[in-house]
């Protein structure tokens, strides 16, 4: 019965690829309507088999037709990985980050609507980076700061996934203030430019999401920033 439950939780876990795409609670949610009785399935996100995952997003269980009984996800040290179960006990989901050049391990039972228990278990491995990519910033947290900053991050190696790094930089103030990225020639200094004088008092807070982002092939973004600050009156 293990094999049965394990090739065909394979074929499914090809399907999803190792990268990208929906989550597999999404998936399961989205599954298309059909008069037959649903069919039982585990979806693993990132596939079973994965190799080189870029480690920025939680891994995740989930079935259909059936509830899982018990999930665990293990690292190369034998470490249990946080997650949390959804109430109808259909989806499992890491909540801590998850580390480069690891091999985690599933391990677990879920239950079909019949109350048949299959096994759950697979692998998959994240990517081992060629460098880990560290941006500064030019702000910090609790900062107070004149009417014409403009907020840098200096990355130490040329991006040249740009679009990408951009995904996962977000500027939100209070009040609102609208303005853009731009790159400097060499890739290595992205820059928010507001369109117009800050107001003084205005609270601004910077996020970057850049832990296992690709900046360049091989290089990965080492971990994540999050900054508030505010505008005072006056210039630099």
């Amino acid at each position: 019965m293990a094999v049965t439950v394990l090739a065909a939780v394979l074929v499914i876990g090809a399907a999803t690829g190792c990268a990208g795409g929906s989550s597999a609670t999404e998936r399961a949610r989205h599954l298309p309507a059909t008069s037959e009785r649903p069919e039982f399935r585990v979806l693993p996100d990132p596939a079973f088999g994965a190799k080189n995952v870029a480690p920025r997003r939680p891994a995740s269980i989930s079935v259909t037709a059936g509830t899982l009984r018990s999930v665990e996800l293990i690292d190369d040290a034998g470490t249990a990985v946080e997650g949390k179960l959804s109430g109808d006990k259909t989806v499992w989901e890491s909540t801590a980050k998850l580390d480069f050049a690891t091999k985690y391990k599933w391990r677990g039972e879920a239950v079909d609507t019949s109350g048949k228990r299959y096994p759950i278990s697979g692998s998959f491995r994240t990517v081992e980076p060629e460098q880990e990519v560290t941006a500064t910033t030019n702000v910090v947290e609790g900062g107070v700061y004149p009417q014409d900053l403009r907020i840098a991050l200096t990355f130490n190696t040329p991006v040249e996934k740009r679009e990408l790094v951009e995904r996962e930089l977000r500027i939100e103030t209070s009040p609102r203030m609208s303005g853009s990225w731009e790159w400097s020639e060499d890739g290595t200094v992205v820059t928010w430019e507001p369109r117009g004088r800050w107001k003084p008092g205005t609270k601004v807070e910077l996020t970057a999401q850049l832990y296992g982002v690709m900046i360049a092939p091989g290089h990965y973004g080492a971990d994540d920033k999050y900054l508030g600050f505010r505008i005072t009156g006056g210039v630099a």
